[in-house]
């Protein structure tokens, strides 16, 4: 275990004194608020053009109709008797229709129109649809305030029999964020694990390490380095956005801390970190270099992304079969059974099943791992094969 800490500490100070690492560090948190500020600032600033229809108004109902209108969709009055197709092919308004007295009855209206803006016609249809319900109450002499009494929805206040029995919204949101945080570092940290195995074949620098220390204290120390290195990304931008989040989201995140089970949390989160680990640690000894990966191996990669599969059925229905299924198995049970904590009580028995099958499965795939890695670190030239690699695996250390 003195040599896998020595090699966690070379490869901490090797990538905390890297350029790139450091540069990644600062403008992931950059390029993350540039993508959720500036939707929101676009949203902001982009104030819509005002529109103009042309209505023939023989009903006397433009003014009503205009009051279901935003400001900028304007109705003008015209008389039947102009040429108002021409008008609006000259540019002077987007469209025209015409309020005659068959509408309450019928509902139909044609709209004639030369404006590629959908937005515009959606919410000028979606006004004559209240204008239309409009005057059928008047002819039907019912007031809008019964209309409303009686198409009221019922109010159906849930009430758990125990408080702990419904997890309450920051308790998802403080789940939903772990997992996110979880996720991020199983796949970066993962990503950087075999980026650097296969550094160190290109380089020939495995020989010699090699010589020095076993393979299983390498790939132990190489795991241990890159979590750390994870670890401190994740509380350097942890740092730079809590408080962000709890000056502009009003978000007491001690409560929330409190309401969520902090300690199943780290137990899958580190069981999925250290399970993708091995595996993309014992990849990256197999590989000669990302682009010569077969599509086996390349889908090892994608295996972190079975996760999202689930998302939908998970939100939908946390207690149902595929939740269930999910937060069990080993590969996507780190990022599911956090989720479902957020949700809902997950049963004892589940987690400690959960737990126990991730445990072993990472236990297997570590020792599979370090087969793999004694020998392919050892192999240049080509990626190695699906056949060699279960002849590695074959192998009795000794």
């Amino acid at each position: 275990m003195k040599n896998s800490w020595k090699v966690a500490q070379w490869e901490i100070l090797r990538n905390l004194t890297n350029k790139q690492f450091i540069i990644g560090l600062l403008i992931t948190p950059l390029i993350m608020a540039l993508f959720i500020v500036v939707p929101v600032l676009l949203e902001r600033w982009n104030q819509p053009a005002t529109t103009t229809y042309y209505v023939v108004d023989e009903l006397g109902a433009a003014e009503a109709l205009q009051a279901f209108l935003p400001e900028n969709i304007v109705l003008e009055k015209q008389s039947a008797s102009a040429d108002l197709a021409q008008l609006v092919k000259e540019g002077k308004a987007r469209g025209y229709f015409i309020l005659d007295e068959s509408f309450p009855l019928s509902g139909q209206l044609d709209l004639f129109y030369s404006d590629r803006n959908t937005q515009s016609m959606n919410t000028l249809r979606q006004a004559l649809s209240a204008l239309l319900q409009h005057l059928r109450l008047e002819l039907s002499e019912v007031s809008p305030e019964q209309l409303a009494f009686v198409t009221a929805p019922a109010q159906v206040r849930q009430v758990p029999l125990e408080e702990e029995l419904e997890p309450e919204a920051m308790h998802l949101v403080v789940s939903s964020v772990f997992a996110m945080l979880i996720f991020f570092l199983i796949f970066s940290s993962a990503a950087m694990l075999m980026q650097s195995a296969l550094q160190e074949k290109r380089d020939r620098m495995a020989e010699v390490v090699l010589s020095s220390i076993r393979p299983s204290a390498l790939m132990q120390g190489k795991i241990i380095g890159h979590f750390i290195l994870g670890l401190i990304q994740l509380g350097f931008w942890l740092v730079l956005g809590l408080p962000l989040a709890i000056y502009f989201l009003d978000f007491s995140l001690l409560e929330a801390l409190r309401g969520v089970n902090l300690a199943a949390i780290l137990f899958f989160g580190l069981g999925g970190y250290l399970l993708y680990s091995a595996l993309f640690v014992g990849l990256g000894a197999t590989m000669e270099d990302v682009r010569s990966a077969g599509n086996a191996q390349g889908l090892v990669v994608m295996l972190p992304m079975l996760a999202f599969l689930f998302i939908g059925p998970v939100f939908n229905n946390p207690d149902g079969s595929m939740a269930v299924f999910a937060s069990i198995f080993p590969l996507t049970s780190s990022t599911i059974m956090m989720l479902r904590s957020g949700l809902t009580v997950v049963p004892l028995w589940q987690l400690l099943t959960s737990g126990a099958l991730l445990l072993v499965t990472s236990y297997a795939a570590m020792r599979a791992a370090a087969k793999i890695f004694r020998v392919g670190m050892l192999m240049y030239g080509k990626s190695a094969t699906p056949k060699e690699i279960l002849r590695w695996l074959r192998y009795k250390e000794s």
